[in-house]
């Protein structure tokens, strides 16, 4: 799944990293990653603002309504 939230792209594949992981986009270009347990990874953490954050909790919530993101 792949969706745009507050000029983020999130990309989820449930295959990809065994499913813990969310790819994320700014400008069509990689700044990182989120993962479930770990939190922000991959250079992410610099990109880290509250616009992020409330980006992810979206799309997790949508991931959690079609069954992908327990």
């Amino acid at each position: 799944m792949r969706k745009k939230y507050r000029g983020f792209i999130l990309q989820f594949t449930r295959a990809d990293h065994e499913g813990r992981c969310i790819h994320v986009f700014k400008d069509d270009h990689s700044i990182g990653v989120y993962d479930r347990l770990d939190g922000p990874i991959r250079a992410l953490d610099r990109h880290w603002n509250k616009e992020l954050q409330d980006a992810l909790k979206q799309f997790i919530a949508d991931l959690n309504g079609r069954g992908f993101y327990p």
